[in-house]
Parts: C-alpha cells; sequence; structure tokens
C-alpha cells in the first residue's frame, strides 16, 4: 500500500503531467530549459583540438528481444556512456505502485545515466558504473544487465585522449566512499547542492552522487570539464540528457594520482 505522502506526491505528478508533457513525449515540456547544458561552458573557448562531443552510437528497447541486444551490446566498450530510457506507460505503472524512483522518466527525456568500465577483477569484461539512491556509486551491474532496459548509447569523439587510469582511480575511490544510506545526493536530486563536480585529487571525490552528476565528476577527473552544469552545482539540477548533450573540453589531467592498477 503506497502511504499517504507518496501517494500526495504520486498523484501531483500525474495530474501536472496529463497538461504539462510535451508532444513528443520527451518529458514535461517545462523542464526543457533545465535540460539545456550551459551555452558559455567551457568548451566555448577551447582550442579545436580540445573541443570534444558525444555522438549516439546505438540504442536498444527491451521488446527487441535477446538476438538483438547480443548484437548491440557487442558494441559497447570502455567510456561509452548509457542514457535510459522508459516507456511513459511503464513508468506510471511503477509510480503507482510507489516506485518514485520512476518519476525522472516522466520528467525527463532520460531516467538513469551510467558509464561502462572495465571490471576491476577482470579487464577483459565489461561493467556499468553509476548512482543510486541508498547505495551511492557502484559497479553492481555487468553489461548483461541492459537486456532488461531501454536505452541509448553515447560515445565521446575523442575518447582516446581521456585517462582511463584516472578513470579507474575515481571509480574505486567513490566506491569506497560509499555504501551509507547518506551515498547518494539527496540534495544534488532536487539542484539545491551538488557534491564536487570538479575533483582534481582523491580527497575531493565525493562520496554521494546522483547518476548524472557521478558520470559528470568522474569525466572531470579523468580530464573532461564538460558544458553540462549552468551554476557550477549550486542550485543545478543535471540531468542525464543534459550530460549527453553536453560539449567539452580536454584539458590536462589535474591533480595528483595514486596508481590504481586494475586486477
Amino acid at each position: 500500500m503506497i502511504k499517504p505522502a507518496r501517494m500526495l506526491i504520486v498523484s501531483f505528478v500525474l495530474i501536472i503531467n496529463s497538461f504539462a508533457e510535451s508532444p513528443d513525449k520527451n518529458g514535461w515540456y517545462i523542464f526543457k530549459w533545465i535540460e539545456k547544458p550551459s551555452a558559455s561552458g567551457p568548451s566555448k573557448d577551447a582550442l579545436p583540438k580540445d573541443k570534444t562531443r558525444f555522438n549516439l552510437i546505438t540504442s536498444f528497447a527491451e521488446k527487441e528481444g535477446t538476438k538483438s541486444f547480443i548484437k548491440t551490446q557487442s558494441q559497447l566498450r570502455e567510456g561509452d556512456v548509457i542514457a535510459y530510457r522508459m516507456r511513459k506507460w511503464q513508468a506510471r505503472k511503477k509510480i503507482l505502485k510507489g516506485d518514485l524512483s520512476k518519476i525522472s522518466y516522466r520528467l525527463l527525456k532520460y531516467g538513469h545515466l551510467a558509464i561502462v568500465i572495465a571490471d576491476p577483477d577482470n579487464p577483459k569484461k565489461l561493467r556499468v558504473f553509476s548512482s543510486e539512491s541508498f547505495k551511492g556509486p557502484n559497479i553492481r551491474e555487468n553489461i548483461m544487465s541492459l537486456a532488461t532496459h531501454d536505452w541509448d548509447c553515447y560515445r565521446l569523439d575523442k575518447w582516446g585522449q581521456v585517462d582511463i587510469s584516472r578513470l579507474h582511480e575515481f571509480v574505486k575511490i567513490s566506491r569506497e566512499k560509499a555504501g551509507k544510506w547518506y551515498g547518494y545526493d539527496f540534495s544534488g536530486m532536487f539542484g539545491l547542492w551538488n557534491s564536487n563536480l570538479q575533483p582534481d585529487s582523491p580527497r575531493n571525490i565525493g562520496h554521494d552522487y546522483i547518476c548524472s552528476t557521478v558520470v559528470l565528476a568522474a569525466l572531470y577527473y579523468s580530464g573532461l570539464e564538460l558544458d553540462a552544469y549552468q551554476r557550477h552545482g549550486i542550485a543545478d539540477i543535471v540531468t542525464p540528457y543534459q550530460v549527453v548533450q553536453s560539449r567539452g573540453r580536454l584539458t590536462a589531467n589535474p591533480g595528483v594520482q595514486i596508481n590504481v592498477k586494475i586486477r
């Protein structure tokens, strides 16, 4: 049974959605402005050789089945960013059952974001790095878990210039700092105050991120500064679509490396 407080939130979302949703069904029209990357971000003044962007590589829908998934997932590689979609009727059904984590699928184009990384215990295999409520940053899911979701895959056009060892460092450290109930950035979820989006050393990596900001911070730590956020993380909702639509600037890797090696 849904508790009264949750029922109130669910009712509000579904009522407003009935007249606020955009014609193309890609989220609420009133949220469109939130999903736009900054027009004056770091890429604006970057040298042409340092400018970069994401390209849509492939897509998958659960209804396509196993054969299609095997073909699609074979195209994935480390560094690919996975933006999760959900059909509106599915999201509504889950919300009515009390799963409020699916509200984002009704409000925004994408409801969840993750980045593909090499498995620390078996580099030949790939896992999905993201952050979830009450779990924080984690790699609990492998690539095969994507078979039960709808998603789009985006790839940076200059991924070869990103420091992979720094990405591995970020994943390791953020996971070590997570695992508590506060391991998810609930203030960032509402755009009140985000965790450090520009960590330049191990001590500056936060213990709480939402799915979009953990990808944003991991890429920054790896040498890629994106235009995603508008106000440097303060009073600033960072959405999955905002991240993959961002242009970026490749930077010299800051901070001190701790030489984390994948076994």
